[in-house]
């Protein structure tokens, strides 16, 4: 059965009024979507690709948020947090995902314990 396909403004007319999308292929067109729109939509179970997602910096209002200041940063207000990028494998990657795993609170764990059993071998284990 062929799915009924509308385009994506459609799509979110039709969601505002309440109604549900789940058998409609929506049609983006190549156009650039509002990035509020498409929170909207993301909201709903339809991801958008990010090739067309439409980020309007130009026009965000940052007024109520403060300057960073010299004693912000001296007092430890801020903290910079650093990401490092490594490379895994596709499949890997996608079990990752499946499974819900947060790379970010396991590596940690991961390492120091690989580093205990590393320092113990070295000392108990002879060659």
């Amino acid at each position: 059965m062929k799915k009924e396909k509308i385009h994506w403004k459609n799509a979110i007319n039709l969601l505002r009024k309440g109604n549900m999308v789940l058998q409609i292929e929506i049609d983006f067109k190549n156009e650039k979507i509002p990035v509020r729109e498409v929170g909207f939509l993301n909201k709903h179970n339809i991801r958008v690709p990010e090739n067309l997602i439409y980020y309007d910096d130009d026009n965000i209002d940052c007024s109520d948020i403060p300057e960073i200041t010299d004693e912000d940063i001296e007092a430890g207000r801020i903290q910079w947090i650093k990401f490092d990028e490594f490379p895994i494998d596709d499949e890997i990657r996608s079990w990752i995902i499946n499974q819900n795993i947060k790379l970010n609170e396991l590596l940690p764990y991961l390492l120091k314990n690989f580093y205990k059993s590393m320092k113990f071998a070295q000392k108990n284990v002879a060659l």
